[in-house]
């Protein structure tokens, strides 16, 4: 089910701007940090007028997150604003150009915490830009557990954010987002919940996660909340009763801006008899659903994992402690709009026909029908973030633990559904090597370099199309050790989805 009904407004198109303000602010940093040269404005015909302010600007913080300002303003009249803003030792930044009539509102991001930030108002007219005076308002105070949360970086910089989720012993969740020097830069948090799930940013800029206490076979409630990056949520995804809602993967597809639906994973359980594999004679086994659920909130069962698969199927160890027989943890499409899923543990990626339901091909496990060829492993084991890339290529977190010995490493196969090939092209394996028995994530950035996520290690890396190292982070909270997370995925900006 869906709580919730709002839509996200187009964004309107609009033409490049060649803004002189900016070399006026530029000039007002470099006063207040000490610079000794600014370049000179650009040539345009935009002109530039100012209002007086106070009187129809104001500056306050953002009740959802502390490195964040909302700026309200009277945008009558106007055809779109943004927010220039800046701090003491850094360049200026913007928030994207919006549309907003009476009462306009944009929310600046990325601050750091307990600082004074200036903040202009840009307000265009046609070809007329008016600015604002100079407003300061003051960052606040981060959450006590985060005021320690930072990545230890080594390595090159990188741009963008590494976005993950953390929570307080179970008493507090938080999404988080750290900039390229490791610093915390964005975060909501979520009183009394905790994110065992998930978190990323979905098509249209919003940011989904996963509250609950599931690992995806434990009979606990949760729900998926999508929320726009300024912190408001937009609703509420879940199975309805009595189905439950699977933590492992949530994707939003969108018509244009409009939302059209919502995918990911439900299960249940039924009774069972586990005792020839050595579990209890009397039990209750779980299996998992593919759900599909549009705008409306009605779902629609895609395909059910007790019509295609069964114990019989789980192939990957331990067989003692996790009772579900196909454990769904990414959900994936393929470049013909049909669904990869990967089932951990039957150690098998599926492609499923979206209309139908109907498996189309099944690649590692007991039901193999492909070759693997070119892999040192001849296979993958108990893998997670299955993802296809632009090539067509398939890229696979290996968490490794069949292999001899246990080893977790990346993978990317060229598949031939044809022929039933699948041949390895590359794989990055860590130096010293990692076993990561569960979770973890991979992400192809469009550069070609991979960002790999260790998961119970809480170690976040980058590396390039040879292997070589870019950079490398622990996510730090308590000063001894790396935290862990279930994903930690690049983002190119907090305002809106950019491939990063």
């Amino acid at each position: 089910m869906i709580h919730g009904n709002q839509t996200i407004e187009p964004s309107p198109r609009r033409r490049p701007l060649q803004v002189l303000h900016l070399a006026a602010l530029m000039a007002a940093w470099c006063v207040a940090t000490t610079c000794s040269a600014t370049r000179e404005p650009a040539k345009s015909s935009i002109t530039i007028s100012r209002v007086v302010p106070g009187r129809d600007l104001f500056v306050v913080p953002n009740p959802h997150n502390a490195l964040s300002t909302v700026v309200t303003f009277d945008a009558r009249g106007f055809d779109s604003a943004r927010v220039v803003y800046w701090s003491a030792g850094e360049p200026p930044r913007a928030t994207p150009f919006s549309r907003a009539q009476g009462v306009g509102r944009i929310v600046t991001l990325g601050l750091r915490p307990e600082t004074a930030y200036l903040h202009v108002l840009e307000r265009v007219r046609g070809d007329q830009v008016i600015t604002s005076d100079t407003v300061q308002s003051n960052s606040g105070s981060l959450p006590e557990y985060l005021r320690r949360a930072h990545m230890r970086m080594t390595g090159r910089p990188t741009s963008g954010y590494v976005l993950t989720a953390m929570a307080d012993s179970g008493r507090t969740g938080f999404v988080v987002a750290f900039d390229s020097t490791g610093q915390l830069r964005w975060y909501r948090e979520f009183p009394g919940e905790m994110p065992t799930g998930e978190t990323k940013q979905q098509p249209n800029g919003d940011f989904t996660v996963f509250l609950g206490r599931t690992p995806g076979w434990m009979f606990f409630p949760g729900s998926y909340e999508q929320f726009r990056p300024s912190g408001e949520v937009v609703r509420t995804i879940m199975a309805p009763p009595p189905m439950y809602t699977d933590n492992h993967e949530l994707v939003l597809t969108f018509r244009d801006t409009t939302f059209e639906a919502a995918h990911f994973f439900s299960f249940d359980g039924r009774p069972g008899d586990l005792s020839q594999w050595g579990g209890p004679r009397d039990t209750l086994i779980i299996g998992h659903q593919l759900v599909r659920m549009g705008a409306d909130g009605m779902p629609q069962t895609v395909l059910d994992g007790w019509n295609h698969f069964s114990w019989k199927d789980r192939i990957e160890p331990p067989r003692d402690t996790l009772y579900d027989f196909d454990h769904p943890n990414a959900l994936d499409f393929d470049h013909d709009g049909n669904y990869i899923v990967s089932y951990r543990n039957m150690g098998e990626i599926t492609k499923i026909d979206a209309k139908s339901g109907a498996i189309i091909w099944r690649l590692g496990g007991r039901n193999n029908q492909f070759t693997i060829r070119n892999d040192p492993f001849n296979g993958f084991s108990a893998q997670h973030s299955a993802r296809i890339l632009d090539n067509g290529n398939l890229l696979l977190y290996d968490n490794g633990t069949r292999h001899t010995p246990p080893e977790t490493r990346v993978v990317e196969y060229r598949l031939d559904p044809d022929a039933k090939t699948a041949d390895m092209v590359w794989q990055y394996r860590h130096a010293p090597p990692f076993y990561v028995p569960y979770t973890g994530s991979v992400q192809r950035l469009k550069s070609g370099n991979t960002v790999i996520g260790y998961s119970n290690r809480g170690i976040v890396t980058e590396v390039d199309q040879k292997g070589a190292v870019v950079w490398e982070g622990a996510i730090m909270v308590n000063p001894d050790r790396p935290g862990d997370f279930y994903r930690a995925i690049k983002i190119a900006s907090l305002y809106r989805y950019e491939r990063p």
